[in-house]
């Protein structure tokens, strides 16, 4: 049986039709320019074709993949704001912040002004009203005691003593307590009345 069917290498038959037929393809397609000195030495040499294995080596015989590192976080560069100091709006902004500042000031010292003023006002008006009533008092209190006084002249320049003495009793008249009689004593009083003579009538 083995002289009839002798072993088959497949695997290199298969190689090799596959390599022909390829080659065949590209003839077929390029004609002569696909031919070249080399084909021959490219096509059987072992070690330019282990140096492309090496460097493009089939997907199951990669390495497997490193983990990949995470890039690190960078902080997104600062913007530096903008100058606003020449801005128009800023400058108009500021123009009218400064008027509305002064107005209140100017109104502020107005009103400050006519309430010193209605407080000074009203102080003077005080020492002003206190001075006439004191004025007017003691223009009183004087004119008083000088009506006072010449009434006591007017009084003590009438008559003796003893007809003022009954005079002032008449004007005091009779008084509520009763338990002295004081009849006899008016008596005595009337009968001494305009007698010039009479002990004590000149006032001493």
């Amino acid at each position: 049986m083995a002289d009839k069917f002798p072993a088959l290498d497949v695997g290199a038959d298969v190689d090799e039709n596959i390599d022909s037929d390829f080659l065949s393809r590209e003839k077929e397609l390029l004609g002569d320019e696909f031919k070249t000195e080399n084909d021959k030495e490219a096509l059987n040499s072992d070690d330019e074709f282990t140096e492309f294995n090496e460097q493009f080596p089939e997907v199951d015989q990669t390495e497997p993949a490193q983990h990949q590192q995470p890039e690190a976080y960078e902080e997104p560069a600062y913007e530096a704001p903008r100058d606003l100091g020449d801005s128009k709006a800023l400058n108009d902004w500021k123009e009218r912040r400064d008027l509305e500042i002064a107005e209140r000031e100017k109104v502020n010292a107005r009103t400050k002004e006519e309430i010193v003023k209605k407080a000074q006002q009203t102080i003077d008006d005080f020492y002003e009203n206190y001075n006439t009533k004191r004025e007017q008092s003691s223009q009183q209190v004087l004119k008083d005691e000088e009506q006072f006084l010449e009434k006591r002249d007017k009084f003590l320049s009438k008559g003796t003593l003893w007809d003022r003495v009954n005079e002032l009793t008449t004007e005091v008249g009779e008084t509520s307590s009763e338990d002295r009689d004081k009849s006899r004593f008016r008596k005595i009083l009337k009968n001494l009345k305009g007698k010039e003579k009479v002990p004590g009538a000149g006032g001493y």
